[in-house]
C-alpha cells in the first residue's frame, strides 16, 4: 500500500528563484517529449518509448548547460509523466471511449518530482568468523532537527525548510514538490505493508443527495455544506477586479494570486468536510463496513439543473477515500452496489411504486402496505439489503421477499425479517 504524506516546505528567495527556473525547464521538456512523439508518429507512424527518451535526455545533458542545471531524476520523472499520459490515450482509443484525451501542451507545470534510490551498505555481524552482509538501504529524504523546522533534502538545491507536523510511515520511495497558491508542499509516498482486513460486524448504508449530503440506513442525515455556493460571491468579486487590471501588470498578477488562493481555500474547505464524514462514519460510529451506490458522476453532472450541485459535494472523492484510504489504510470494508430501484421500492414490504417518483416527492408512500418514510432513508435501507443479498449471493430483485430470507429468518428466531442483513445474527450489533 502505498500512503502519501503532505507537509508545508519553506524555501528562501534564492531556492524559490531556483525551484521557479527548474519548473519552467522541466515544462519545455515535457512540451518536447511529447512534439516529439507527435512528429514520429505523423511522419514515420512509430511510437517513441520511454526509454528512447531517456537516451536523448543523457545527450542533452552532455551537450547543453542549462539541461545539466537541472536534477536528472527530476527530469527522467517528467519523461515518465508524458509515457503515462501517452498509456492513458492508448489505452482509451483502444477501449473506443468517446473522449480520446491526446496529451495537450502545457503552459505551466506546478510540480517536480524525484525518486529516492537505494544505496548499499554493509552490515556487521558479531559472531565468530566476523562476517559481513552488504543489505539495499533508501535514502531519507528529511534530516531532523532541534528545532521547529527540519530538513528536506532537495538534489541540485541542498535542504529546504519543512515543518513535520505528523511522522512519517514506512520506506519513503519518492517526493514530490507543488507549487500552490498557499506555498510550496512536499508530498512523501511511503510504501507500508497491507493491513489485513477486520471481520464485518457492523454495517450501515448510505445515500448520496444534494438537499441533505448523505442519509443513513439508521435515518440519520448530514447537512450539505455547499461550499462552492458560499464562495460564489467572492469569486464573482475577485474575478470582476481581475477582469479590470491591465494585462501584463503587478496588479493583475496580485489579484491572480488572491482568486487562485481563494479557490484553493475552498477546496480545503470541502476535502476537511468530506474527510471528518468518513472519520465519523467509521470510527465515531464504530462501524467497519460502509455501503454506498456505484453512481455514473459523469453521466449525472450533464444535467444542467443539479451540475453544479453535485460537483460541488464531490461524491467521487467521498467515494474514493471510503475506498482507498479509510478501507486500505484501516482494514474496513466498504461495498457499492447498483442504484437501480432503491429509491422506486418499499424497504418494508418489497413492492415497486406503480408510479415512478420525481426528485421533488421527498416522502415515499407505499401504496401496498401503507409505510411513510423519508425517500433518502427508506433508498439507504434497500442498498443495505441489496448488499445483504450480494453477501449471501442472492439477487435483489423488485420484491425483497426473497432477499429478506422469511424461512432463514424464522428458523433463528428472529421477530422481523428486516433484522437479517449483511451479517451473521449473532453478532451484538444487530
Amino acid at each position: 500500500m502505498i500512503l502519501t504524506f503532505r507537509y508545508p516546505v519553506y524555501p528562501t528567495k534564492t531556492q524559490e528563484t531556483t525551484l521557479l527556473k527548474w519548473l519552467a525547464h522541466l515544462c519545455e521538456l515535457q512540451n518536447s517529449a511529447r512534439h516529439d512523439r507527435k512528429v514520429a508518429w505523423e511522419t514515420e507512424g512509430e511510437k517513441v518509448s520511454c526509454s528512447e527518451q531517456k537516451n536523448k535526455l543523457t545527450v542533452a545533458r552532455k551537450k547543453y548547460a542549462d539541461f545539466r542545471e537541472v536534477p536528472q531524476d527530476m527530469q527522467a520523472c517528467i519523461l515518465e509523466r508524458t509515457d503515462k499520459a501517452y498509456d492513458g490515450f492508448y489505452s482509451r482509443c483502444e477501449q473506443g471511449t468517446a473522449k480520446k484525451g491526446y496529451p495537450r501542451h502545457r503552459k505551466r507545470i506546478r510540480s517536480m518530482t524525484w525518486k529516492l534510490r537505494k544505496y548499499p551498505k554493509v552490515v556487521q555481524r558479531k559472531t565468530k568468523d566476523t562476517d559481513r552482509k552488504v543489505i539495499k538501504v533508501r535514502q531519507t529524504p528529511i534530516r531532523e532537527t532541534a528545532w521547529k523546522h527540519d530538513r528536506l533534502k532537495v538534489p541540485g538545491l541542498g535542504e529546504v525548510k519543512i515543518y513535520m507536523h505528523r511522522p512519517l510511515q514506512g520506506d519513503p520511495k519518492e517526493v514530490t514538490l507543488l507549487k500552490k497558491a498557499s506555498g510550496w508542499y512536499a508530498h512523501i509516498s511511503c510504501e507500508l505493508s497491507d493491513t489485513p482486513k477486520v471481520d464485518p460486524t457492523c454495517a450501515i448504508a448510505v445515500d448520496m443527495g444534494t438537499t441533505h449530503y448523505l442519509t443513513t440506513s439508521e435515518g440519520e442525515k448530514e447537512d450539505n455544506p455547499r461550499w462552492y455556493r458560499q464562495a460564489e460571491g467572492r469569486t464573482r468579486k475577485h474575478a470582476k477586479d481581475l477582469s479590470r487590471k491591465k494585462l501584463g501588470s503587478n496588479r493583475r498578477k496580485k489579484q491572480q494570486q488572491k482568486l487562485a488562493l481563494h479557490h484553493e481555500r475552498t477546496t480545503n474547505r470541502r476535502k476537511d468536510f468530506i474527510g471528518k464524514l468518513v472519520y465519523k462514519l467509521y470510527h465515531h460510529q464504530k462501524n467497519n463496513v460502509l455501503v454506498a451506490e456505484d453512481l455514473r458522476i459523469s453521466n449525472m453532472v450533464k444535467n444542467k439543473h443539479l451540475s453544479k450541485s453535485i460537483s460541488d459535494a464531490s461524491w467521487a472523492t467521498f467515494f474514493k477515500w471510503c475506498g482507498d484510504i479509510v478501507s486500505e489504510r484501516d482494514g474496513f470494508h466498504f461495498h457499492q452496489v447498483d442504484p437501480k430501484n432503491t429509491s422506486q421500492t418499499c424497504s418494508c414490504c418489497g413492492q415497486k411504486s406503480p408510479k415512478k417518483l420525481s426528485l421533488a416527492i421527498r416522502t415515499f408512500k407505499c401504496q401496498f402496505c401503507g409505510t411513510v418514510l423519508d425517500r433518502d432513508h427508506n433508498a439507504a435501507i434497500n442498498i443495505l439489503f441489496k448488499a445483504a443479498a450480494a453477501f449471501r449471493g442472492e439477487r435483489w430483485v423488485t420484491t425483497l421477499y426473497e432477499t429478506k430470507n422469511k424461512n432463514e429468518a424464522r428458523d433463528t428466531g428472529l421477530q422481523e425479517t428486516t433484522q437479517l442483513t449483511l451479517f451473521p445474527i449473532t453478532s451484538p450489533s444487530l
